[in-house]
């Protein structure tokens, strides 16, 4: 009889306890929010040279701030910190990637468009070194997006061409919707800019 009184206001402490928890409104953290790189807005070229080569797309390298999906942001000098409660689909380097493999099939103008993601065979490869791709916290809030770009024969594994490219997109404010649309902007203006830049050196290799 002893055991069947203890059991019962054991029983009966634990209901009051779990009851005084869920009454207590505890604080609950917000969910994380992720962000897609908005969709490219380039259209296809109507007049595009047709050069019958394929291209394979690579991952650019990168440094361990820029592989995370943390929105990174560079408010003071060469200080580095990151958007609370946000962050992007994927690491910076994997949304180029897809970035351009859009761009580059919407433009049109080659046999295929490919990327390491599948590791398939392709006449040349585009890859680089993404060195910034972060927002500027400064007097005029900017998007930076610094591409060292290489064209790469994957048979001689020579580099065929290798170009810099740097935009940068001003913004009104820091809301984060603001700040993934100056992104969208600053990654087509790079694709644009890629896509003339890789056609005028593929031409230049199967030229006589």
């Amino acid at each position: 009889m002893n055991l069947v009184r203890y059991v019962i206001r054991i029983t009966c402490l634990i209901t009051g306890v779990m009851g005084l928890i869920a009454c207590t409104g505890l604080p609950t953290t917000d969910a994380l929010k992720v962000y897609q790189l908005p969709e490219t807005r380039l259209a296809q070229e109507a007049q595009r040279p047709y050069l019958p080569l394929s291209l394979r797309i690579n991952t650019p390298y990168t440094g361990f701030a820029l592989s995370s999906p943390r929105i990174i942001v560079n408010a003071e000098g060469e200080q580095l910190s990151s958007y609370k409660g946000v962050r992007w689909s994927d690491p910076p380097p994997a949304l180029l990637r897809e970035h351009f493999a859009t761009a580059f099939a919407r433009y049109g103008g080659l046999a295929s468009i490919s990327t390491d993601e599948h590791a398939l065979h392709a006449d040349m490869h585009l890859g680089g070194d993404l060195r910034r791709f972060y927002l500027e916290d400064r007097s005029t809030p900017r998007v930076v997006i610094e591409l060292n770009a290489r064209i790469v024969n994957p048979t001689s594994r020579r580099i065929e061409a290798n170009r810099t490219f740097k935009i940068e997109q001003p913004l009104q404010d820091m809301q984060i919707l603001h700040v993934v649309e100056a992104f969208g902007i600053a990654a087509d203006k790079l694709a644009e800019q890629l896509i003339q830049w890789t056609f005028v050196q593929l031409q230049k290799g199967i030229d006589p």
